[in-house]
C-alpha cells in the first residue's frame, strides 16, 4: 500500500510541485490539476484560525437532543478560534478529553479484534460505537445495520478494505457502491476507529460544515470564484440548512444523492489529508482539528444567529 496521503502532504513541503488530483469530485467534471499552493495555502490557513480571533456562535435549541447541552451553555454556544471551540467540546455530556478517552477504547478494542479477525467481537464493538455516536436507531440506520448483518461473517476484512482504499492516494473508491462497501455519517465513525494510524477523520454532517464555512471565508477574503477554487477544497455538505455554508461566491456539492457512498468516502479521504495537515502546521492533533470542527460545524449559516428547530 502507498505511504498514506503522500500528494497532500508531500506537495505542501515542495512548492514547486504541482498537486493533481486522481479523484473526480460527485457532480462535477475531471478538471486540470490545480496548483498546489491554493491547497497548502488553504491549510495554513485553517491552521492559523486554531489561535485565531474569529468569533462563531450559535443558540442551541431547548428540546429534542440538544436540551442538556443547551442547559450547559444556557442557550447559546460561542468560541473564539478552534482551539476555544475544542475546549467547549461536549457530545453526550462529557467533554472532549472524556470522549477521547471513550474513542480511544473503542479503536483499541476494534482494531485487536479486526487484527484477531473475530467477525462475532467486530460487530459487537460495532454496536458500541454506533451507541457512543448516536447512530443507533435501527429505522433511521436501516442500511448500516443491514450491510453490517449482511457481510457479519466477513466484516474484519470488509473494514479493513475500506480503510486501506480511503487511505491508498491512488486507489479507486469505485467499491463503495452501497452494497460491496458503504459510506455514510455512521460508517465514518467505524471505519475511522478502524484505522490502526488512526489518520482517517470522521466526516458527517458537522464536520463538513465546518470545512465548508472556513472554504468559504477563505474564497471571500481572497475573492476567490467557484471556478478558481480546487477541487479539494469543494467538499459535500449535508442537506440541513443550518449545515449549508453556502455564499453568493462559492456552493459545495451535496452529500447525498447518486454515488452517494463513493462521494463521502472521497469526503474522508480528502478531510484527512487536510485535517492531518493542519495538524501538523498548528502542532495539535488530527482529533482535536476534528472535534473543533465538529462543533463549530452544528450551525455555519451565514449571518444566521437564531434558535434552529430540534434534530430529529
Amino acid at each position: 500500500m502507498a505511504e498514506p496521503f503522500p500528494v497532500l502532504a508531500g506537495a505542501c513541503s515542495v512548492p514547486s510541485r504541482p498537486l493533481v488530483s486522481t479523484l473526480t469530485p460527485y457532480g462535477r467534471e475531471n478538471r486540470a490539476p490545480r496548483n498546489h499552493e491554493q491547497i497548502c495555502e488553504f491549510c495554513q490557513f485553517l491552521a492559523r484560525e486554531w489561535e485565531g480571533n474569529r468569533q462563531h456562535s450559535y443558540a442551541v435549541p431547548s428540546r429534542g437532543k440538544s436540551r442538556g447541552w443547551s442547559r450547559m451553555v444556557d442557550g447559546k454556544w460561542s468560541a473564539v478560534g478552534l482551539a476555544d471551540a475544542v475546549s467547549k467540546y461536549a457530545w453526550s455530556g462529557k467533554n472532549f478529553s472524556e470522549n477521547k478517552a471513550e474513542l480511544d477504547r473503542l479503536a483499541a478494542d476494534l482494531q485487536s479484534a479486526i487484527r484477531q479477525d473475530s467477525n462475532n467481537d467486530v460487530c459487537a464493538i460495532l454496536q458500541a460505537i454506533m451507541h457512543w455516536g448516536g447512530v443507533d436507531n435501527k429505522h433511521r440506520q436501516k442500511r448500516t445495520f443491514e450491510w453490517i448483518e449482511r457481510n457479519a461473517d466477513e466484516i474484519s476484512a470488509k473494514l479493513s478494505n475500506a480503510v486501506g482504499l480511503i487511505k491508498d492516494e491512488q486507489a479507486p473508491l469505485d467499491s463503495f457502491d452501497g452494497v460491496n462497501l458503504i459510506m455514510n455519517s455512521t460508517m465514518t465513525k467505524i471505519v475511522s476507529l478502524a484505522d490502526p494510524e488512526q489518520k482517517l477523520v470522521i466526516y458527517d454532517g458537522r464536520v463538513g460544515g465546518a470545512l465548508g464555512y472556513f472554504v468559504a471565508r477563505f474564497a471571500e477574503e481572497r475573492e476567490i470564484h467557484q471556478y478558481d477554487l480546487a477541487d479539494q477544497l469543494l467538499f459535500a455538505v449535508d442537506r440541513e440548512a443550518k449545515r449549508r455554508p453556502e455564499t453568493n461566491r462559492i456552493h459545495f456539492p451535496a452529500l447525498f444523492g447518486n454515488a452517494r457512498d463513493r462521494c463521502h468516502a472521497s469526503m474522508v479521504r480528502w478531510a484527512s489529508q487536510l485535517i492531518w495537515q493542519v495538524a501538523k502546521e498548528c502542532q495539535a492533533s488530527p482529533r482535536e482539528i476534528e472535534a473543533a470542527l465538529f462543533m463549530w460545524g452544528y450551525n455555519v449559516m451565514w449571518g444566521y444567529n437564531t434558535a434552529v428547530e430540534p434534530e430529529h
